[in-house]
């Protein structure tokens, strides 16, 4: 195989890894990104519906607060979900467990909705 071939191989696999997320990966990428203050990419987790509903001021607000919130408590040690149950596939529905590094936890119940093929977060409560 030429190296063309192997490069072209390469973004091909890229690509459909990139379109292949699931619920459950938006969900984890979703609390990532809030654990690591990446407030805009976290932001970008929220369904369009969330987004016409709140100004980004509002949502960012929200997401920079729960940042703070995890590094009171030294960081997040584990991010667990169970549940997943997919309605019709458009819609999921988790009970997430964040566990910190101080070894307390916390509990949310957490909404998916797959819009035009992409999964986005709902609700976090």
């Amino acid at each position: 195989m030429s190296r063309w071939s192997r490069l072209i191989s390469v973004l091909i696999f890229v690509a459909l890894a990139a379109c292949g997320r699931n619920s459950n990966d938006v969900v984890r990428s979703f609390f990532d990104d809030i654990a690591h203050g990446d407030t805009k990419e976290a932001a970008n987790h929220f369904s369009p519906l969330l987004h016409r509903k709140f100004t980004n001021d509002k949502i960012y607000d929200a997401i920079d607060d729960w940042s703070r919130e995890i590094a009171s408590h030294g960081g997040l040690r584990d991010i667990s979900l169970s549940g997943g149950v997919i309605l019709y596939n458009e819609l999921a529905l988790y009970d997430v467990t964040l566990r910190y590094r101080d070894t307390k936890t916390k509990q949310i119940k957490v909404t998916v909705v797959r819009t035009e093929g992409v999964w986005y977060i709902t609700t976090a409560l």
